[in-house]
C-alpha cells in the first residue's frame, strides 16, 4: 500500500486528478451494481422457484387427469361385480376341454363388451389381464404381442408379491406393439395384482402412450427455455420433450423439495422437483440459471446499464474538463523540464487571464531575466578574461628588460659577435609578440617560437646551458592555444629546475582521438621530493583564483598556479593538467587541451 501511495505521489497533478475522477465516478457505480445483484439474488431465486413450482403444479393437474382415468379403469376391473364373475368364469376354463376354445372366445367377447364402456372414454390404452392357467385377455391383436411374455419382465416378480390395493408404477419402456413403434416408441405402464378379486393368481397391466404426457410437457416448454421431465425417485426419465432422454437417468437428486443449481451442458441450471400424487414419480423442471434470473432482473440491469452509460459520458466530459484545466500546468511542467536540461530559450505558451496563465507569464518573465543575466555574466566573464590576459601580458618585469638590455649592451661593446645579434633578434621577437595582443590565441607553432626565443634569452641572462628539444606532430602545430601559456613552465624549469646549471627541456606534442592536444614538458633538473610535490599540487590545483598573486622573480609575474587557473577559465572542465617530479631526476608537466573550445 505504501508503494502504491508513493507511486501516486510521483504522478503529475493532472494524472492524480483524472484517477480521482475515475474512482469517484466508477467505484460507486460498480459497488451499486454488485450490491444490487447480491441483495436481489435470493429474492430473484425465490421468485424463480415459485414460478417453476407453479408450472409443475399445472402440469401435475393435467397429468393427474390421465392417471385418474387409469386408476378408474383399474378400480373398475378390480371391483366391478359383473366383470369379476366373467374373470372367474374365464379363469375356471379347462384348457384341455374340447369346448375350451369356444368358452374362451365367448368370455373374451363378453369381457370386451363389458370393458368397452370405459375404454371408449379413455385415451388409447392397452389392457392386459393374465390368469394363472396361462389364459389372458388383451385389447390388442395377439399377432402384435404375446401377453405371456410379461412373465419374463424383471418387474413382474415385484408385481406378483404386491397387494391387490397397491399399484405398481412400472414406468416407461419401449412399446411392445410393433405397429406403433414409429409413432409411439414408448409406453408407460402400471400393474395390479388381482388375487383378492379372483381368488386366483391374476394380474392387470395397463399401458398408456408416453406421448400423452409428453404433449403436456411440450405445452409449457414451448413458452419458456425450461426442460420438463417425468421421472421416478432415482431420476430415470419416463417422459420428456427430448425423446432421446427417455429411459436415461438424470445425474441429479430429484427427491429434494429444495431447489438446486446444477451443471448441464457446462452451464448453470435451476432444478426444481415436484412429487406426483399417490405415486413415486417426480416432475422435474430444469431451467437455465441465467435465463431465469435474467428474465426477472432485466429491468434492474437495464437501469444500471443506462445509469452506467450516463456516468461514462459524464466521466468523459469531466476528464476533458480536467485535462483542459490542467493543460497550462502541463505546459509549465514541460517548459520547466526543458529549462532543467539547459534550454533557456523555451517559453510557456499560455493565454487568458486566469491564475495559472498569470503564473506562466511570471515564469516567462523570470526566464527572460535569467537569460539576460546569464548573457551579461558571459560578456563580463569574457571581458574579464580579456582584461586578465592583457594585464598578464602587460606584466613584464622592468628589471628583467633592463638587465637583458644592459647585458646585450655590454656584450656588443666587448665582443660584437653573432650571438649578440641573435639575442637582440630573440628579444625583439619576444617584445613584438608581447605588444601584439589583438588575438589571445595563437598557433602552437608560434607559441613554440616564443619559447625558443625566451629560452635563448634566459640562457644568456643566467648563463645557463639549457637545451630546448621540441618533438611536435605536424597536425598538432596548427592547433590554436592561449598566448604565453608555456612561458611560465619554461621559466620555472630554468630558474628552479637547474639553479643556474645546465640541462635539457623536452617538449612533446600529439593529438589524442582528434579531440585533445597533449603537451608534455619534461626537464632533467633537480626535481622535488614527494612532500614538496604534494604541497605544490595542492597549491596549483586549489579552486580559489590567485590571479592577483605575483611572483616578482618570474618573467611575466605569473606562476604555474596562474597558468592552471587561466586554462581552466578558458577551457573549463575540458582542460586537465598533471604534475609529476622525482628528486634529482626531473619534473614533467602534462597538459590536455581540447582542440575545440566550448
Amino acid at each position: 500500500m505504501k508503494k502504491l501511495f508513493k507511486k501516486l505521489k510521483q504522478l503529475s497533478l493532472r494524472s492524480r486528478l483524472i484517477i480521482a475522477v475515475i474512482l469517484c465516478i466508477l467505484l460507486p457505480w460498480i459497488i451499486t451494481y454488485f450490491v444490487s445483484n447480491y441483495l436481489t439474488k435470493d429474492v430473484l431465486e425465490e421468485r424463480a422457484v415459485k414460478q417453476a413450482n407453479e408450472s409443475l403444479r399445472l402440469i401435475e393437474v393435467n397429468l393427474q387427469n390421465i392417471l385418474d382415468d387409469v386408476m378408474y379403469a383399474s378400480n373398475y376391473i378390480q371391483f366391478d361385480t359383473r366383470f369379476n364373475q366373467i374373470m372367474k368364469q374365464h379363469q375356471a376354463i379347462n384348457s384341455e376341454s374340447p369346448q375350451a376354445n369356444q368358452e374362451i372366445a365367448l368370455n373374451f367377447i363378453e369381457m370386451s363388451n363389458h370393458l368397452s364402456s370405459i375404454t371408449d372414454l379413455l385415451p388409447p390404452t392397452y389392457f392386459t389381464i393374465l390368469f394363472s392357467n396361462d389364459l389372458f385377455y388383451m385389447n390388442y391383436p395377439y399377432s402384435e404381442f404375446d401377453p405371456l411374455k410379461f412373465y419374463e419382465e424383471p418387474w413382474f416378480e415385484e408385481l406378483k408379491v404386491s397387494d391387490f390395493y397397491q399399484t405398481l408404477w412400472i414406468g416407461a419402456h419401449p412399446t411392445y406393439i410393433p405397429s406403433d413403434q414409429d409413432k409411439d416408441p414408448y409406453l408407460i405402464s402400471f400393474g395390479n395384482n388381482l388375487k383378492q378379486t379372483t381368488k386366483y393368481d391374476a394380474y392387470l397391466i395397463i399401458s398408456i402412450r408416453e406421448k400423452l404426457i409428453r404433449s403436456l410437457l411440450e405445452n409449457y416448454q414451448q413458452d419458456t427455455n425450461s426442460e420438463y421431465f417425468l421421472t421416478d425417485q432415482d431420476g430415470e426419465v419416463y417422459s420428456s420433450v427430448d425423446e432421446a432422454m427417455i429411459t436415461q437417468t438424470l445425474p441429479y437428486d430429484v427427491n429434494t423439495n429444495d431447489y438446486q443449481i446444477v451443471k448441464r451442458n457446462d452451464e448453470d441450471y435451476f432444478l426444481v422437483s415436484h412429487p406426483v400424487s399417490y405415486s413415486d414419480w417426480r416432475l422435474v423442471s430444469v431451467v437455465p440459471y441465467q435465463d431465469t434470473i435474467g428474465n426477472i432482473n432485466t429491468m434492474t440491469r437495464t437501469t444500471i446499464i443506462i445509469q452506467g452509460a450516463l456516468l461514462l459520458l459524464f466521466l468523459i466530459g469531466l476528464i476533458v474538463l480536467v485535462r483542459e484545466a490542467t493543460k497550462p500546468l502541463s505546459e509549465l511542467n514541460t517548459v520547466t523540464k526543458s529549462v532543467e536540461q539547459g534550454d533557456l530559450t523555451r517559453r510557456a505558451k499560455l493565454s487568458g487571464n486566469h491564475d495559472i496563465a498569470k503564473l506562466g507569464y511570471s515564469f516567462n518573465d523570470m526566464l527572460d531575466t535569467v537569460e539576460e543575466m546569464i548573457e551579461q555574466i558571459r560578456l563580463r566573464e569574457q571581458e574579464k578574461r580579456t582584461a586578465e590576459l592583457e594585464m598578464l601580458q602587460a606584466q613584464i618585469n622592468p628589471h628583467f628588460l633592463f638587465n637583458v638590455l644592459n647585458a646585450i649592451r655590454l656584450q656588443i661593446k666587448l665582443q660584437g659577435d653573432k650571438n649578440s645579434a641573435e639575442l637582440i633578434h630573440a628579444l625583439s621577437s619576444l617584445l613584438r609578440m608581447t605588444i601584439n595582443r589583438n588575438n589571445p590565441f595563437i598557433s602552437l607553432e608560434e607559441e613554440l617560437d616564443i619559447i625558443e626565443h625566451y629560452t635563448r634569452l634566459m640562457n644568456f641572462r643566467h648563463q645557463h646551458e639549457v637545451e630546448l628539444m621540441i618533438n611536435i606532430e605536424s597536425d598538432a602545430k596548427k592547433v590554436e592555444v592561449p598566448r604565453f601559456f608555456l612561458q611560465p613552465v619554461i621559466e620555472n624549469a630554468v630558474i628552479h629546475g637547474y639553479n643556474e646549471g645546465k640541462g635539457s627541456i623536452v617538449i612533446n606534442g600529439s593529438i589524442l582521438d582528434r579531440k585533445l592536444l597533449k603537451l608534455q614538458v619534461t626537464d632533467d633538473g633537480i626535481g622535488m621530493s614527494e612532500e614538496t610535490l604534494e604541497k605544490i599540487r595542492e597549491k596549483i590545483f586549489q579552486t580559489e583564483s590567485s590571479s592577483q598573486t605575483k611572483n616578482h622573480q618570474s618573467f611575466t609575474g605569473i606562476g604555474i598556479q596562474n597558468v592552471y587557473q587561466r586554462m581552466k577559465m578558458i577551457y573549463g572542465d575540458q582542460f586537465s593538467m598533471e604534475l609529476d617530479s622525482e628528486e634529482n631526476i626531473g619534473t614533467t608537466y602534462t597538459f590536455y587541451l581540447p582542440i575545440e573550445k566550448e
